[in-house]
């Protein structure tokens, strides 16, 4: 299937596309890995496929194809089939389902994590000791292959990856390490929610079992709008217990004695869905792919680039590769109060985490919110 992220062709160059003017950018906006910005299409329509319908009466009728329609945007844009993308209210649940999900074969033994992942699947993880699982955490950088030669092997269950590290900006080597899963019979598992819709996602050359991601990041497409990817052969192996009559084959059914699990990654969904946030979700993914994703990796690039060239090494935490990086810069002073100061004087939009002061672009941040940061951090760090 084609991917409008891969287009080497986007309609519009950036010179007379100004991608800005489709979203609502507050000035010195660098949080978009946090929240990403509001498309100018959402709000009407919102207005148009959830209020409209439930006011005339028509609710359901209209409600019930925006699944679908979410499905297929992901599915294109991950290089997937739409049979294989599950809607979820967000990545802890995700995972909670996947993993009582699993075979006999998969529910006990090692499941393989970093340090560096994201608190909440820690938390998810954890509880799955209470089923026979051992946690075990990678040792050293994760960037590392070795370190996860070392962590996996023949007690491995599951593998849990994070694509971009939330706390530093770096890319993980998610192929390599789907590799190593594979050779043990372990369940790969990649969190794609720093990561997608900020750099490339080729699920089919990483060759994953399972992906999970956000639409509230880089996606833009607002809070609830989540999602699991399941492989052709998780879905045919995987039985959630978190069900719901739209977890069913057949959901209007009707017959409380007859259960039969979706063929698809709807086994993963359960209950009644909530539309409004699947609706703001497809009008940011209807943006992108009229933008084309490629323009967006390569702007995000770019103003990286631009950020990163005169800061010294010392400060550095984030790569300065492209190749190895998301979309954040993160940075960490040895006197950090002046720089605190600085950024609070001139009202940059930024937050700031045990590793250090966290920066992130995107392809609607203006050149010129770019140019002001990157004065501002080489007159407080140069």
């Amino acid at each position: 299937m084609a991917r409008y992220a891969q287009s080497s062709t986007p309609k519009q160059s950036l010179k007379t596309m100004d991608i800005q003017s489709y979203f609502h950018v507050p000035n010195n906006y660098f949080l978009s890995h946090s929240v990403g910005c509001l498309p100018k299409t959402t709000q009407s329509r919102v207005t148009d496929a959830f209020f409209s319908p439930w006011q005339s009466g028509e609710s359901w009728t209209e409600w019930m194809p925006l699944l679908e329609n979410f499905r297929n945007k992901l599915g294109y844009l991950l290089g997937t089939k739409a049979a294989n993308i599950c809607p979820q209210t967000n990545i802890s649940s995700a995972l909670t389902k996947i993993l009582y999900s699993l075979p006999s074969a998969y529910k006990k033994g090692t499941i393989v994590l970093s340090k560096q992942d994201f608190p909440t699947i820690g938390f998810v993880l954890k509880q799955a000791e209470r089923s026979g699982f051992t946690l075990k955490f990678v040792e050293g950088d994760p960037t590392d292959i070795s370190g996860w030669a070392d962590a996996i092997d023949s007690d491995t269950s599951i593998v849990h990856i994070t694509h971009a590290l939330s706390n530093t900006s770096h890319l993980l080597p998610v192929k390599s390490i789907c590799t190593l899963a594979k050779k043990v019979n372990a369940i790969s598992i990649v969190d794609i929610a720093q990561s997608i819709g900020a750099v490339a996602t080729p699920l089919a050359e990483w060759n994953c079992d399972f992906a999970m991601g956000s639409g509230v990041k880089f996606l833009c497409a607002g809070p609830g709008a989540c999602f699991l990817y399941a492989s052709e052969t998780m879905i045919t192996q995987c039985e959630p217990i978190d069900v719901g009559w739209f977890s069913h084959e057949n959901p209007f059914e009707m017959n409380i004695e007859s259960f039969r699990y979706a063929n698809d990654a709807m086994r993963f969904f359960g209950g009644t869905p909530s539309p409004l946030p699947i609706v703001a979700a497809n009008a940011a993914l209807t943006l992108w792919q009229e933008i084309g994703q490629k323009t967006v990796y390569e702007t995000i690039q770019n103003h990286l680039n631009h950020l990163t060239r005169s800061l010294p090494n010392a400060v550095m935490i984030s790569p300065t590769d492209p190749e190895k990086r998301g979309a954040t810069l993160v940075i960490n002073p040895q006197d950090r109060p002046p720089l605190r100061k600085a950024l609070e004087l001139n009202a940059i939009r930024y937050d700031e985490r045990q590793d250090g002061f966290r920066f992130s672009v995107h392809g609607y941040t203006p050149d010129t919110d770019v140019r002001t940061l990157a004065d501002l951090l080489n007159d407080a760090l140069v």
